[in-house]
């Protein structure tokens, strides 16, 4: 039979979470939020924790096998409390992923320990000025020489561009094209010839938004990720696994945003009744509510695919372009229940608004990931 429970372990680890983010996290979202400085302070407490360590190797401080579930709880956990705190997990399990399964040696020992401790946070750069979400057309080229790479190009809209210490950068090989070619480098991000530019954004400012650019950036051997050239389906593996944990992130804070609604709702009077009783606010709640659970139980489905080890860019897909829109309507709902205070930077609605939106345009666009659910969904049809 079917089953959506969880195991005993993982409910534990949610609850301990959840009261986490309920009593350190949300009381100073709003502050974290205002500054275009990444929160070491917090991150060092999700460390502690376990929670950046999960599905990683146990020799260098993680959990042990892969297990996206748990990650996709932690996430989805978190973000009640800080939907930006919360991307921590989705990152490190993103980039120290891959490097635990496709690193050398040296590179891996110098960064997993410590990325796992929270010492330092990494980027993964892929997108790029005349490229945007088609990785195939990146330009960042990788000219081999003695004893490694010589890179020259330049990204934009990079996740910790200016907090980042160490970077997972996709380059081409001089006279390449398409998908053939791309390499994926360990880049120490304070090497010679790498510059930073931030780019603040209307929202998720702690995620230190902006551009690197690489002159003559030298690479050793050792930095090479993965095969030589195989670059482009390394990346993409591993993004149909940051996908539905981003989707869990964005749900999270559309939860808070929905439960201190029905609060309000409960305690707030007018014309002599509670808002509760009024059908114009209550019913769509409970329709937001609805969309969330549907939404929630995709991304899991998604996660729970992977875990399996069957083929689920599809279900990915479908998980990072429906529930952010779903997160940010469910916000948008909450913050007209409260009215004028609702608007009012007193409460974090128009923050978690503001964040939130981010995520209809991270990872790929509801665009990209329409296309990808409808060449799977064509690729199936032309087999039959």
């Amino acid at each position: 039979m079917l089953s959506f429970a969880f195991s005993a372990e993982q409910e534990d680890f949610r609850r301990q979470l959840r009261k986490f983010a309920e009593t350190e996290l949300a009381p100073r979202y709003r502050e974290r939020a205002a500054r275009a400085e990444f929160s070491f302070e917090a991150h060092r407490q999700l460390a502690d924790l376990g929670v950046l360590g999960i599905g990683l190797p146990e020799e260098y401080g993680g959990s042990g096998e892969p297990d996206p579930i748990t990650l996709g709880l932690a996430t989805e956990a978190l973000a009640y409390g800080d939907v930006n705190v919360a991307a921590a997990p989705v990152q490190v399990g993103l980039v120290a992923g891959q490097l635990a399964w496709g690193g050398r040696q040296a590179v891996v020992q110098a960064w997993l320990p410590r990325l796992i401790a929270g010492e330092v946070v990494a980027a993964i750069a892929v997108t790029e000025p005349a490229g945007g979400s088609d990785v195939a057309a990146l330009r960042t080229e990788a000219k081999k020489v003695a004893g490694g790479w010589v890179l020259n190009g330049e990204k934009i809209a990079i996740t910790h561009a200016t907090s980042a210490a160490v970077g997972l950068v996709y380059a081409r090989e001089p006279g390449s094209r398409g998908h053939d070619g791309i390499s994926c480098f360990a880049m120490d991000l304070g090497s010679p010839g790498v510059g930073r530019t931030p780019t603040p954004g209307m929202g998720a400012l702690p995620l230190c938004w902006g551009g690197l650019s690489f002159e003559d950036v030298f690479v050793p051997d050792d930095g090479l990720v993965g095969a030589a050239g195989r670059g482009f389906a390394g990346a993409m593996r591993h993004f149909d696994f940051s996908r539905p944990a981003l989707g869990l992130l964005c749900l999270g804070a559309a939860q808070a945003s929905i439960d201190e609604a029905a609060a309000w709702a409960v305690e707030r009077e007018a014309f002599g009744r509670p808002l509760a009783a009024f059908q114009g606010v209550s019913f769509p709640l409970a329709e937001h509510a609805t969309y969330l659970e549907a939404a929630r139980w995709l991304c899991y489905r998604s996660l729970w695919t992977r875990e399996s080890g069957a083929q689920h860019t599809q279900y990915a897909a479908m998980s990072k372009w429906w529930p952010p829109i779903v997160a940010k309507d469910a916000i948008e709902a909450a913050l007209v229940t409260f009215g004028n205070l609702g608007y009012s930077i007193e409460l974090p609605l128009q923050q978690r608004y503001r964040d939130v939106a981010s995520y209809l345009i991270a990872d790929g666009t509801a665009g990209i990931q329409k296309r990808i659910i409808a060449t799977a969904m064509m690729g199936r049809t032309a087999a039959r």
